[in-house]
């Protein structure tokens, strides 16, 4: 990142066309991206006959020793004793034959790592944060959960919108991608300074990707409920529930 800044686009791809020998394509011929974002949360039959593969969802991505001792015996005794892990940070156990499929799905762990998650939950992603990252300006993870679960019980939405939160310009949870980035960075209150962030728009994977752009900055994190909740309604049609 900080040499493609210090060099330009242009001088960093001459340089790998000389190291590599040979000059690069500039793009595929056409585009074979005809598809929208998927998650693979759920059960879907796999491509072998007679055999499944679950998505359970991980919120933010945290997980326990015990939980993945769980996991594992799940994938051994209903799998092929396979995980896979995708980059929504959530977990797939694959190989289950239709004939395990409902004890499967009886497991207590799935209450926790769900099938079936709610809609913000459902897409969230989260850097490591300043619990446990140096680089991190603010704490993310809990603070991430904290406010979809809000959210959640706040709105109704149609469809799964994707918030991605990184505790520092390094975006390790890439938020530029998101549909919603939040970037952590540091805000002056009153003389104090707080946890706060930059907020992205726009970001799209998938069929005509393109990156976000930072939209508003410096907002407090104990200020952002109400700003997420009204880009929610105003962006992406998010309706208030019934009191």
């Amino acid at each position: 990142m900080w040499l493609i800044d210090e060099w330009g686009i242009d001088k960093f791809r001459l340089v790998v066309e000389e190291t590599f020998g040979r000059p690069l394509a500039m793009a595929a011929p056409e585009d074979e991206i005809d598809w929208e974002k998927r998650d693979h949360i759920g059960v879907f039959p796999q491509k072998q006959a007679g055999f499944n593969y679950a998505g359970l969802h991980i919120p933010v991505g945290r997980l326990y020793a015990g939980d993945l001792f769980e996991l594992a015996r799940m994938a051994e005794v209903y799998g092929q004793g396979e995980i896979r892990l995708t980059v929504e940070q959530n977990l797939l156990i694959v190989g289950i034959p239709d004939g395990a499929l409902e004890a499967f799905l009886q497991e207590p762990i799935l209450e926790k790592f769900s099938l079936n998650p709610s809609p913000l939950q459902r897409s969230l992603v989260s850097c490591t944060g300043a619990q446990f990252c140096g680089f991190a300006l603010v704490e993310t993870k809990n603070r991430a959960q904290a406010l979809a679960q809000s959210l959640d019980a706040e709105l109704t939405l149609e469809h799964p919108v994707r918030i991605h939160w990184t505790g520092c310009p390094n975006s390790c949870a890439q938020p530029q991608v998101a549909d919603i980035g939040l970037m952590g960075t540091k805000v002056r209150r009153n003389g104090k300074t707080l946890e706060g962030v930059d907020i992205f728009l726009g970001g799209q994977v998938g069929k005509d990707a393109k990156l976000g752009e930072c939209v508003q900055k410096g907002i407090p994190c104990e200020e952002l409920l109400p700003v997420l909740r009204q880009l929610l309604i105003d962006r992406f049609h998010a309706q208030p529930k019934q009191s």
